[in-house]
């Protein structure tokens, strides 16, 4: 599981840092990634709108991703934060990919993320899992 938090923990810092320093140093883009729209065709309001909505998300990326690395060689802590994790990624961040796929994102960019969010999750339990049946598996996690 430690291997786990750490890949996935380093995934959420990378992309949570990256679109945060996105959103500090071109709002625009930041907010066309989320409305999934040309940033030539958001006006302020629209632009402001998406920082407010798409920030939250992205600073949790880099409190999780954080909390992986800190809590991967605690094996209780470690469960716990998988646990909120796969959580987070099959019942928030998958849902909101298909409704925005319902609601004009390309298909290949929901695909793709539909897919990263469920393999995430997946993985999460299977490691999830292992780790609680397998002794070796949840030494490593120490």
């Amino acid at each position: 599981m430690k291997w786990w938090l750490r890949i996935v923990g380093s995934l959420y810092l990378l992309e949570g840092l990256g679109l945060t320093a996105q959103a500090f140093f071109v709002p625009a883009e930041f907010a066309a990634i989320w409305a999934s729209v040309p940033a030539a065709t958001l006006d302020p309001i629209a632009v402001r709108g998406m920082l407010v909505a798409g920030m939250p998300g992205v600073l949790t990326w880099v409190l999780l991703g954080a909390m992986m690395w800190l809590f991967s060689g605690n094996s209780a802590k470690g469960r716990m934060i998988a646990i909120v994790v796969i959580a987070w990624e099959l019942l928030v961040w998958a849902p909101l990919d298909i409704v925005g796929l319902l609601n004009g994102f390309e298909v290949g960019r929901a695909a793709a993320l539909i897919t990263t969010h469920v393999v995430i999750g997946l993985s999460g339990i299977w490691v999830l899992r292992r780790a609680g049946r397998d002794p070796l598996a949840a030494a490593a996690t120490r």
